[in-house]
């Protein structure tokens, strides 16, 4: 005797977003924080990150 097919869908249920409150503090802190990462970190590290990223372009279009 063979099963029959199940026929019911099930929908998925995805959390609902926060409210617009928690939104806003949550973008305030994510700014917050980036402002404080780019003026922490000394102008040294930033300088050798863009020195970085120039060789990684400048190697990038010496192989094309």
């Amino acid at each position: 005797m063979r099963c029959q097919p199940e026929n019911r869908v099930y929908k998925a249920k995805y959390p609902t977003k926060g409210s617009m409150l928690a939104r806003a503090v949550g973008i305030v802190l994510i700014a917050a924080g980036v402002l404080l990462i780019v003026l922490c970190v000394p102008l040294w590290a930033w300088m050798s990150l863009i020195g970085a990223a120039l060789i990684f372009v400048g190697v990038l279009l010496l192989q094309k």
